[in-house]
């Protein structure tokens, strides 16, 4: 493993889904109104929970269980966990490059007892993946972390059975977050419309400070913390587009509101209805933004076949 990967492997280790950058009070789409908002745009308004329901009822549809799956990038396994609740699969391969990831979810699955989740520590970048296996393969979030995407995604194409499908959600905005001065302005912009009440920091030895401007990262800094962060983000699309067939692609925004609430999301709760007013105004101005075409919507949720 390069420095690289090992510097991904242990940040990642580090911090797992339920650690501290991703607690209510400091991730975007840990605030209720935010996740079912993402969710309602990730489902294309049809009366689903989840991403995860919308694409399996939507796509798979009579199908499920089918005979096997593949997650990559899975982390602590909450994904298939949601999978498996669904019956969507007989059998289930997960797999990721954080050791202390997969020993979580193993744990998991094990308190459950559920034995149809294989968990393996493997770098899809590095090594390839067995031929004509799966019925769907499966991103959560982790697509922006590969750098090799050409290769990865003609692996994933090669693997899939025929008539398979792959199914993401996914960070598909600029590279390690260098946003075009138009869409850094916006954010700025919008961020300066949230009253100072509302910009009460919740991140790690900063409490009871106001954050004076948006957290928008220096590509640079990304780089240095996690090299796969974002690391060709802006290339999934194109690339996933001209190697699969795609059925749909579901906006789901986050094109303002991914660092507008970083840090301070705990600030927005219903037993605020103020708050709750200055959340929709910057969903609304979010929406007019990327629905006029004057900034691009940065998550998507897709499904695709191979073609």
């Amino acid at each position: 493993m390069n420095n690289d990967k090992k510097k991904t492997a242990d940040y990642w280790s580090q911090n797992v889904a339920g650690s501290n950058p991703f607690s209510p009070d400091v991730y975007w789409l840990a605030v209720p109104e935010v996740q079912r908002r993402y969710q309602k745009k990730a489902c294309a308004n049809k009366p689903f929970p989840s991403w995860v329901e919308y694409c399996v009822k939507e796509f798979l549809g009579s199908n499920i269980p089918v005979q096997k799956m593949l997650s990559i990038g899975c982390g602590i396994g909450g994904l298939e966990r949601h999978l498996f609740n669904l019956n969507a699969f007989q059998h289930c391969h997960a797999i990721d490059i954080s050791p202390r990831a997969i020993e979580i979810a193993k744990q998991e699955v094990e308190q459950l007892g559920i034995t149809s989740i294989i968990y393996s520590v493997y770098d899809v970048e590095v090594m390839d993946l067995a031929v004509n296996q799966y019925d769907a393969v499966w991103f959560n979030g982790s697509l922006h972390h590969i750098k090799e995407l050409e290769t990865v995604c003609n692996r994933v194409k090669r693997a899939l059975k025929p008539g398979g499908w792959l199914f993401f959600n996914e960070y598909v905005g600029f590279n390690r977050f260098a946003f075009s001065s138009r869409q850094r302005d916006i954010i700025q912009h919008a961020f300066y419309l949230i009253p100072l009440r509302y910009r009460r920091s919740f991140v790690h030895q900063t409490t009871n400070t106001y954050q004076e401007t948006p957290p928008i990262p220096d590509p640079t800094e990304v780089a240095r913390t996690d090299p796969s962060e974002a690391v060709r983000s802006q290339d999934i699309l194109p690339i996933v587009n001209k190697l699969f067939e795609v059925v749909t692609t579901n906006n789901c925004g986050g094109s303002l509101l991914q660092f507008l609430l970083s840090g301070i999301a705990g600030n927005f709760k219903l037993s605020d209805p103020q708050s709750m007013l200055i959340l929709n105004m910057l969903f609304e101005i979010e929406d007019a933004l990327i629905d006029a075409g004057d900034i691009q919507s940065d998550f998507v949720v897709l499904a695709a076949r191979a073609n």
